[in-house]
This record gives structure tokens, C-alpha cells and sequence, in this order.
């Protein structure tokens, strides 16, 4: 049954501690910090943090969140709404097997619908959801995750990351500053990195002329066939890019007028109209098209994975769009495992499993152990070594304020192909 969220974050902090109901929760017990200690859930005698729905989620000393607790194990499960690659075999299997536990991966491949879903009351059918970086505030504000503590999980998360996903590199995208859920580095914890990569388009390097794919104008020559791949939340986003225009504000009607006649344009020079990046990557591999807008990492990976290195994500002079899926924890009960889980996706060999999955997507993670393990395959791949040059010449999406402008230009851009 779903049912309507009370108040809102902001709201909720004014308030007392709201308790959800106090059932206890058979099952796989985390280590001593997840549910077999009352820490993190209030004052003794409190309900421990996994049975309130906004407490704070501690973390256990000494990794000892990567082990089973000294309780038999029942067989809890943990629900988890992500992205295809999380659960593959190897990324999944260790954890269930170790906790003796079950987890249920639910997919999605769209930030605003996977929202609406919690927002609707689903929210009570999860217990962990990974958004891209952008959504954390609208998630907070909305009462449906809980804050983390960011010392105690520090060692579980951001001390294996590379140096440009740490606070002292300023990155601040997994806190939020609680007056006006901006992203704040001195902000509360909200989310975990756990996979990251970039929105530009994909070039065929054999028929595509160097000097041309520099800039995304090679999408608006008339020399190549262009397939347009239908996702205007990214599209629109590149197009800015491609335009001088900053994709995070408020836009003027000068620049709406901007994008809408841009757009038009690359529909206009378009072969084909693809609906999704499977039908994408077909295309290019047989042919059809020599450029595909937009593309990204996550779906040029695929084609790289078997093979086809002359197909790349390219990031062009004007920049490309970063995103970064983290992990939140969701209102509500929890199973007393779901702070090993946390932490066990975050552990080294993890990440290399997500990074390389037996299924699912090929992205790079932010874990440094992974990315220095990396095979001389993988590195090719997924273009590691260019990530640091991909990420100085980009911006981080935070989020379009008026996206619901450029809806209706993307819809009649469509009927022109």
C-alpha cells in the first residue's frame, strides 16, 4: 500500500523523531553498526537508526561492516532501485552468499520517472536507490532518504576514491546544505559515488574526419549520416553545451529561441530517429550512421567491450556532461543488513566487479584500488586515462531548473525527421 509523505525533510528536522513501527525485523544481522547496536537511532531505550524512517545511518569501526554479525543469519532481502549493471552475477553474488542474504535489483533508466516512483509512495517497496548525483536535493527535500554520517562512513567510501571525488578536491556532490538542499561540501551526507562517466556523442573514428569531431558540429554537417538518439534530457543538455549556453539556470527567451533553432537544425541534417541506445549501438555497428547524438560512456562501452575501439564517446572542445550514480538509503524500515550492503558496494573488488560486470553496463567507478587494477583492456575501454582531461574540459550535471521549457522544442524537433 503507498501512502502520502507527510512533510518534507526541511520540515521533518523541526520536528521530534518520527519512529516507523517498531516490528521487529527477522533475519541477517549487520555488523555493530548496523542493527545489533542501538547507535545512530536516538538515546538509549530509542529505536535503533534501520526502524525510524529519517534517523541517521552510523557505520561500524574497523570494517567491521564487511563481515556477517556474530547473530545467525535468516535470510533478510535487501531491495535496491538502480541502473542495469548492478545485478550482474559477480557484483551481486558475493554479498548474498557471505550475508547469506537476498537482494532485488530493480531497473530503471530514467532519473524523473524512478523519482515519481518513490515520490508515489514505492518508496516503501525499497531500501537503497542510486540516482544520478543531481536528484540527491529533490530526494532530500522530499523526506525519502536519510542523511549518512559522513565521518564514520568516510573510511568505507570517499577515503578509496580518486583525488577529484574528495572534499578536499571540492567535490560536493553528495552534500547537501539543509536550508535550501544546494550542494554543499561543508553540507550533510546524502549519497555515495558509485559509478560515474560522461554525456557527449559517439564518432565512427574510420568515417569521421578528426579535425570534424573536435566540436559537436560535426553532428550538424551535412557530410555524415546522424542518428539522433531520443533523450531529451541529455540532448538538450549537449545542445546547450554546443551553443555557449549554461545548462544549470534559468534561461532567458533569447536562449530558449537559441536551442529550439539548434535543435531543429541537427534534426533537420538527422537520418534516423533512434528510441534507445540499444537501437543506437546497432546502428553504428552496421553502418547506418557515422555519428550518434548523444551518446555517453555508458552506452559507447558496450561497443567498445566487444571490440569496436573505433567507436568513442568523444568529448569534444565544448565539454561533455558528468554524472555520477550514488547511492542513497531510503526512509522507512530497514533490514538490519543494509548498512553491510552499503558498504560492501563501495569495497575494492566490488567496484571492479561494477566496473566490468558480467552484465549490464561498462562505466567507470570512483574507486581508486579499482582504476589502478584496471587490465591493459579496461583501461583502453573505458578510457581511463582520458578521464582526468574529460572531466577538467566538463561540468558536473546538477540539474536543469526549466528543463519543461525545452520539452515541447524536443517533441517538435521530432516530426521533422
Amino acid at each position: 500500500m503507498s501512502r502520502e509523505i507527510p512533510f518534507t525533510r526541511r520540515e521533518f528536522t523541526k520536528r521530534a523523531a518520527a519512529t516507523a513501527g517498531l516490528a521487529a525485523i527477522a533475519g541477517c544481522t549487520g555488523g555493530d553498526g548496523g542493527g545489533s547496536s542501538g547507535d545512530g537511532g536516538g538515546s538509549s531505550g530509542d529505536a535503533p537508526w534501520y526502524q525510524q524512517e529519517l534517523a541517521e545511518v552510523p557505520a561500524a569501526e574497523n570494517e567491521a561492516l564487511y563481515e556477517p554479525g556474530e547473530t545467525d543469519e535468516t535470510g533478510e532481502t535487501i531491495n535496491h532501485l538502480t541502473w542495469t549493471g548492478y545485478d550482474a552475477s559477480n557484483v551481486q553474488d558475493p554479498f548474498r552468499n557471505q550475508f547469506e542474504c537476498d537482494t532485488q535489483l530493480d531497473l530503471f533508466t530514467s532519473n524523473p520517472k524512478a523519482f515519481n516512483r518513490l515520490e508515489s509512495g514505492e518508496w516503501e517497496q525499497f531500501h537503497q536507490a542510486t540516482f544520478d548525483m543531481a536528484w540527491l536535493p529533490d530526494l532530500a527535500e522530499a523526506g525519502l532518504i536519510r542523511p549518512l554520517n559522513y565521518e564514520q562512513w568516510k573510511p568505507y567510501t570517499f577515503d578509496k576514491y580518486i583525488d577529484m571525488f574528495t572534499k578536499d578536491e571540492g567535490y560536493a556532490f553528495a552534500f547537501l546544505n539543509e536550508d535550501d538542499y544546494s550542494f554543499d561540501t561543508d553540507g550533510t551526507m546524502y549519497g555515495v559515488p558509485q559509478r560515474f562517466g560522461w554525456a557527449s556523442f559517439v564518432v565512427n573514428k574510420d568515417t569521421v574526419a578528426e579535425s570534424d569531431y573536435g566540436s559537436y558540429d560535426a553532428a550538424w554537417m551535412d557530410g555524415y549520416d546522424v542518428g539522433v538518439y531520443d533523450l531529451m534530457f541529455w540532448g538538450i543538455q549537449i545542445i546547450m553545451l554546443r551553443e555557449g549556453i549554461d545548462p544549470y539556470k534559468e534561461h532567458t527567451d533569447e536562449e530558449i529561441e537559441q536551442v529550439r533553432q539548434a535543435t531543429f537544425d541537427l534534426f533537420d541534417n538527422a537520418k534516423t530517429l533512434l528510441p534507445d541506445f540499444a537501437s543506437m549501438n546497432q546502428a553504428m555497428k552496421s553502418g547506418e550512421i557515422d555519428i550518434g547524438f548523444i551518446s555517453g560512456s555508458w552506452i559507447n562501452g558496450t561497443l567498445r567491450r566487444g571490440g569496436d575501439l573505433n567507436f568513442e564517446a568523444h568529448v569534444p572542445e565544448e565539454g561533455s556532461v558528468i554524472w555520477v550514480e550514488t547511492t542513497c538509503m531510503l526512509k522507512g524500515d530497514q533490514p538490519t543488513v543494509s548498512d553491510n550492503y552499503l558498504a560492501y558496494m563501495q569495497r575494492e573488488q566490488t567496484a571492479t566487479n561494477l566496473m566490468w560486470p558480467t552484465s549490464g553496463g561498462t562505466n567507470a567507478v570512483p574507486h581508486q584500488t579499482a582504476l589502478d587494477g584496471a587490465t591493459d583492456e579496461q583501461r583502453e575501454v573505458l578510457r581511463i586515462d582520458d578521464i582526468p582531461g574529460i572531466v577538467d574540459n566538463s561540468v558536473f550535471y546538477t540539474g536543469v531548473p526549466d528543463l519543461d521549457k525545452f520539452e515541447p522544442i524536443w517533441r517538435e524537433a521530432k516530426s521533422r525527421i
